[in-house]
């Protein structure tokens, strides 16, 4: 489908985030990540860095 979405389209369609199901400021200070998964983000990070020339 071609059609341009309008912007009812977006107000009641699925591109509209429903954040009442994110954690609040506070809750999120309190996520807590493995440490794996930390050093994983942090290599890929790096690697984008250097792709596009930012570090």
């Amino acid at each position: 489908m071609d059609k341009k979405a309008t912007f009812e389209d977006v107000i009641n369609g699925p591109y509209f985030i429903d954040d009442s199901k994110m954690p609040s400021a506070e809750e999120s200070k309190n996520l807590v990540f493995p440490k794996e998964l930390e050093k994983e983000l942090d290599a890929r990070l790096r690697e984008i860095s250097r792709e596009f020339g930012l570090s």
